[in-house]
């Protein structure tokens, strides 16, 4: 049995539900005297676009600096959110599939808890999106403490 929670993951995507997530991953890490670990994955499978037919000429030279710009404003979003924490938080920035790198993480890291907030997706959006918290609760090492949002 675990005698307590030393280390927590919180997993943000920057969201306003990610933002709920991150008070209250914030209120446990001073509960538990926890170190905090922020963590941003950049899906990059989120970039897939169509054919290059369909793409005009230099299109793929401004595909790549699009991508750099939005791996840029993550790098600098993550940044800023720790800064509002007032408390020293590490922060890891990678690129994957969010629940694959999410469990890397957190086992990489030894994490005893794992913090995310959940869009409340149902029906074909969820289907078509696919659900990280869910993949995350099935998969993690360690306990998952799941925000919904506001209202939901």
């Amino acid at each position: 049995m675990q005698e307590s929670i030393k280390k927590i993951i919180l997993a943000t995507d920057f969201s306003d539900v990610s933002k709920d997530a991150g008070h209250h991953a914030l209120l446990l890490a001073h509960a538990y005297k926890a170190e905090l670990i922020a963590l941003h994955v950049f899906d990059i499978s989120a970039w897939n676009f169509p054919s290059h037919y369909y793409l005009t000429i230099g299109g793929f030279d401004r595909l790549a600096e699009s991508q750099e710009q939005v791996r840029q404003r993550g790098k600098d979003a993550l940044k800023e959110l720790v800064k509002s924490f007032n408390l020293e938080v590490k922060t890891i920035f990678t690129e994957g599939d969010p629940g694959h790198e999410i469990i890397r993480v957190a086992e990489e890291r030894n994490a005893d808890l794992i913090v995310l907030g959940t869009h409340g997706h149902t029906g074909w959006k969820r289907f078509s999106i696919g659900s990280v918290v869910e993949f995350v609760v099935k998969h993690a090492h360690c306990g998952v403490f799941s925000i919904r949002p506001k209202g939901k």
